[in-house]
């Protein structure tokens, strides 16, 4: 808008200029003369911006392409729970202190527990007393006469054979009886056997000498 008004004066000064060197002209044709050098002014303003705007839009940066994103598939780690396989708990019963222990499969069977002696150590020939508790864990019942036997070992007890107490399954006997601690200090052991062999009872002592006593 500045420029075209710097040339706008400019434009009517030459019509009149060329007006002049004419040869006379009526108003009118001045007029006419005038305005059609101000409409090729304008039309040449109009050309130079149209020329300049080309210009302007030919150097403009193209704008850049913009990188659409790269989708990058999420992978989750595999959850595996670990499977508990169920054990059977399997309970092995004992023999009540020894004496082979109990087989529930067995017909006749039987465990024993000690009472006496409270200690196994024992002074050489000292006498103590033994007491066992029997059971019968068989699945049947005894009928048949029933004796208790020394087995193997070293015999240092009064008992030989006795009998016993005919049981029912599940039912329990005491037995009794007298012992003495052999005279020359060592581990001893005395076996003993429930008729045919349904458990085998025995007693583990250690014949100490008393303090005071050289051999």
């Amino acid at each position: 808008m500045q420029a075209f008004r710097k040339v706008f004066p400019v434009a009517i000064g030459l019509a009149v200029m060329l007006a002049a060197c004419l040869p006379a002209q009526s108003p009118q044709q001045v007029q006419d003369a005038i305005q059609t050098g101000v409409a090729l002014t304008v039309q040449a303003q109009n050309d130079m911006a149209t020329s300049v705007a080309a210009t302007l839009t030919a150097q403009a940066p193209l704008p850049s392409a913009t990188a659409s994103p790269t989708l990058v598939p999420l992978v989750l780690p595999t959850l595996v729970l670990p499977v508990y396989t169920a054990t059977p708990f399997v309970v092995t019963s004992g023999g009540g202190g020894g004496g082979g222990g109990s087989d529930p499969k067995r017909p006749y069977s039987c465990t024993f527990s000690e009472v006496k002696p409270r200690f196994n150590q024992i002074r050489t020939g000292d006498s103590f007393d033994i007491v066992w508790i029997i059971t019968n864990t068989g699945t049947k019942n005894w009928t048949d006469p029933i004796e208790i036997n020394f087995f193997s070992g070293t015999n240092f007890t009064n008992l030989t054979t006795a009998p016993m107490t005919m049981l029912k399954t599940g039912d329990r006997f005491t037995l009794s009886f007298d012992a003495r601690a052999p005279n020359n200090p060592g581990f001893y052991e005395a076996k003993f056997k429930v008729s045919q062999g349904y458990c085998f009872p025995y007693i583990d002592i250690e014949a100490v000498r008393p303090p005071g006593l050289d051999p």
